[in-house]
């Protein structure tokens, strides 16, 4: 189980550093048969005579973080002036600006904080080939997870499914979304520098994939603030009230969330991904993953048990990735 956790982490963590490296140089590696069919310009003579694909080969686009022309070319577009909606002035601040910040339910937002679980170390239980995800292994102590009840994720569906909602993606993304992730973060108190989430970094993204928080406290300076650079290398720190939403373009933006130094910051990490017009709105729950390699064909990973996770077990079998 060990060599298994050990090679897993280093595959997620060599893939995450090609994406970072190519991203920085503005390009994004991606197959070459998935970009022909985006595109539509899919060439049967990529498979054999028998049927069979040919060796999958791989090509360098520019790195747009812009939705995939297949979930944009049949979609409406929002136009607000045909369609007037109260997240106007958020769509023209995200495509400004790669953030915004949108009000919810406080009273929604408090109860949640007071009634979810956040009973998990950062530990990926759904570590999976197709998934972009965190290291088996947990990297620290400063950070608890949870898994999102059912009433949490029906009331987020019930959210995201509305019209403001819709017209907010179809404005920064030019086509509906879908939830492709959501988990519970809770980010202790610490004077040590931040790791993971918490230190300065970019997604690496695929097209069209942006991000969410939705506090379920105040955030203030000594919560943990979100902060992130601008073009010119500015910094800015985005404070928030309960039931506050951030959403924010991870690969455009360098971005953290800071260290919380006196104050306990809770909160709902969301990853919000295109979906096809005739597609409905799903929400995932896939733990410590953050997107699918392949957002047209998405496989859901079984969750392992937590011993499952611990790199230094002995005596146990390689768990399923599905």
């Amino acid at each position: 189980m060990a060599v298994t956790s050990m090679i897993s982490t280093a595959k997620q963590r060599l893939k995450g550093g090609i994406n970072q490296a190519l991203s920085a140089l503005g390009y994004r590696l991606v197959r070459a048969d998935t970009a022909d069919r985006l595109t539509g310009h899919f060439n049967p003579a990529s498979w054999s005579g028998n049927g069979t694909a040919q060796p999958r080969r791989l090509t360098l686009l520019p790195a747009a973080n812009a939705a995939p022309a297949m979930c944009t070319a049949h979609a409406p577009k929002f136009d607000p002036q045909k369609t007037p909606s109260q997240l106007a002035d958020k769509i023209v601040a995200f495509q400004q600006n790669g953030v915004t910040v949108i009000s919810t339910n406080p009273e929604k937002a408090a109860h949640f904080r007071e009634t979810e679980s956040f009973d998990r170390d950062v530990s990926n239980r759904h570590s999976a080939w197709d998934w972009a995800g965190n290291s088996v292994a947990p990297y620290t102590q400063d950070l608890q997870t949870g898994m999102p009840s059912a009433a949490l994720v029906d009331y987020l569906h019930a959210l995201f499914s509305g019209g403001d909602f819709d017209s907010f993606f179809r404005g920064v993304l030019g086509c509906p979304a879908k939830v492709a992730n959501v988990r519970l973060v809770r980010s202790k108190p610490h004077l040590t520098e931040g790791v993971g989430p918490q230190e300065w970094h970019s997604d690496g993204c695929p097209a069209g994939v942006i991000r969410g928080v939705l506090y379920l406290c105040d955030v203030d300076e000594q919560t943990g603030p979100f902060q992130y650079r601008d073009a010119n290398h500015r910094e800015h720190t985005v404070l928030g009230k309960t039931g506050d939403l951030l959403v924010f373009d991870a690969t455009r933006l360098m971005h953290r969330g800071s260290p919380p130094s006196h104050k306990t910051r809770s909160a709902i990490d969301l990853v919000f991904m295109p979906r096809m017009p005739d597609e409905e709105m799903t929400i995932m729950v896939v733990g410590m993953n953050h997107w699918p390699a392949d957002p047209f064909f998405v496989k859901l990973p079984k969750e392992r048990a937590a011993d499952a996770c611990d790199p230094i077990s002995e005596g146990r079998g390689a768990a399923s990735l599905y």
